[in-house]
């Protein structure tokens, strides 16, 4: 199911690369770069408006157009990076420019999976303020779950527990959506911010050719 639902990303990088081929003798690769940049930023703000209602043609667009967008970004991006540098120092210049984007990519990982990590916390600590006597909505709720666990054969005190539970990991799956929400949001920001940044970049020569991407 993960393979599926990461499938249309590769699919549409698969179809773009051909083109950018084509468009590279024949465009500023740092206009492509930051097309690229700027259409994968949309579309983690298309992915930002997913629930935990989505289903999979809710999710397939976006990466579908997102794959396409990383194809626009990473060969014209080898070829602004590696334009300056002698054919000589090619391959260790290929080297450097793969180990510090794997590298990029290692702590990239590691920050978002702390970000979504701590506000899920959060938001699960938000969202249990309301879990309260006191409020009709979540009072309706309980009841309901624990009734539906009595009508299934557990007693009450057990009920109880199980609808506890219920309502526990439904705030928890509500947070952890809203985490999600909330570093996708900030990661298509990113990538939006960044984009003027590419004409710091200096044009490469229509004779430059970047390196094999892989």
């Amino acid at each position: 199911q993960a393979g599926m639902a990461m499938a249309p990303r590769g699919f549409g990088a698969f179809l773009a690369m051909p083109m950018v081929g084509l468009l590279m003798g024949k465009l500023d690769p740092r206009k492509m770069v930051m097309a690229g940049l700027a259409i994968a930023g949309g579309t983690l703000f298309m992915l930002s408006n997913i629930n935990l209602n989505a289903g999979y043609w809710d999710i397939f667009w976006p990466q579908f157009i997102q794959g396409m967008s990383l194809g626009l970004l990473f060969v014209p991006l080898s070829t602004v990076s590696m334009n300056l540098i002698p054919r000589e120092r090619m391959g260790n210049a290929t080297s450097l420019f793969s180990l510090m984007r794997n590298l990029g990519a290692g702590v990239g990982i590691a920050a978002v999976a702390t970000m979504v990590s701590r506000q899920t916390t959060a938001h699960a600590a938000i969202l249990s303020e309301h879990l309260n006597p006191y409020s009709d909505a979540a009072r309706s709720a309980f009841e309901g779950a624990r009734a539906l666990f009595i009508a299934r054969g557990s007693s009450l005190t057990v009920a109880t527990q199980q609808a506890t539970a219920a309502l526990s990991g439904m705030i928890h799956r509500q947070a952890a959506m809203v985490a999600f929400v909330d570093v996708i949001r900030l990661l298509g920001a990113i990538f939006i911010v960044v984009v003027p940044l590419v004409l710091i970049m200096r044009r490469p020569g229509r004779s430059a050719g970047g390196p094999p991407a892989h």
